[in-house]
């Protein structure tokens, strides 16, 4: 299954990069993106955005199709934003 596949908010670790690119590996990894990995997809369309412990990377669909996943079965809470007292309507 790749990085694609999954659904908003469900987590999986990475089990495969399947690229022959040496250039996309290596930046995946300095990432953190690498084999074994623990990840979150936090959203999906242009852009794929995945959270990684405290961070978030945003991957165009090309990088995201070579990422082999396999799923979790956890889906993150959604997280209510918060909003200064100062701009509060």
């Amino acid at each position: 299954m790749t990085l694609i596949e999954l659904s908003r908010g469900e987590t999986a670790v990475i089990t495969h990069i399947r690229s022959t690119d040496l250039k996309m590996r290596e930046k995946l990894h300095a990432r953190g993106l690498a084999p074994g990995a623990e990840i979150a997809l936090m959203q999906a369309g242009k852009l794929i955005v995945v959270g990684l412990e405290h961070s978030r990377w945003a991957l165009n669909r090309s990088e995201a199709l070579h990422i082999e996943v396999s799923p979790l079965n956890v889906r993150l809470k959604k997280r209510r934003s918060w909003i200064h007292p100062f701009c509060r309507p």
